[in-house]
């Protein structure tokens, strides 16, 4: 309960008072998580994540007093993160639905000696929703209620995203010769 209460001081110090430092506390507490969670939507550009994760940083402390405390700071925290993903994926047109067919032309072949699966790239094939709900569920480990919150959709279509976005993984290595053998 103390990192919570903590929290919430640092919340109400930056409300009341514009308290720069206690809003960095805000930063170092999240940055990793924030930082990791685009670099997986951003198919492994960490310029671009570090870019993103500044703004929602930037973001976050223009509207702190906005914050109403009806979720976590965390959710309200990474639904500025995905407003800004989907303002920049509208803004360059980069993800653009692909089926899986056409990813299998695009896609190189792994080398021969290569041991590990490339996840970023893989990722990269997603519909940005997929990869957002699949980012959230399987490495910030949030419960899907909570992903409902961030991605401002109900729990039904959050589940929808998940089960899309594993069968097109499941595609994708399949077309890439990543089978299990049996």
């Amino acid at each position: 309960m103390k990192n919570s209460s903590e929290e919430a001081a640092w919340i109400a110090r930056c409300v009341l008072w514009d308290d720069r430092r206690a809003f960095g506390h805000l930063v170092e507490k999240y940055q990793v998580r924030l930082r990791r969670f685009l670099l997986h939507l951003t198919g492994g550009d960490s310029y671009l994540a570090d870019d993103l994760a500044q703004d929602t940083f930037v973001r976050a402390y223009e509207r702190i007093r906005s914050y109403k405390g009806l979720s976590s700071f965390s959710t309200w925290l990474f639904r500025i993160a995905c407003n800004l993903f989907y303002d920049y994926s509208r803004r360059t047109e980069k993800f653009d639905s692909i089926d899986t067919e056409e990813v299998a032309t695009l896609s190189v072949r792994p080398s021969p000696v290569a041991d590990k699966i490339d996840v970023m790239r893989a990722l990269g094939t997603l519909r940005p929703e997929e990869r957002m709900a699949l980012s959230l569920f399987y490495l910030e480990d949030m419960p899907i209620a909570k992903i409902a919150s961030v991605m401002e959709r109900p729990e039904g279509s959050v589940k929808t995203l998940l089960f899309r976005g594993k069968q097109h993984l499941s595609e994708y290595f399949k077309q890439d010769r990543y089978e299990r053998d049996e």
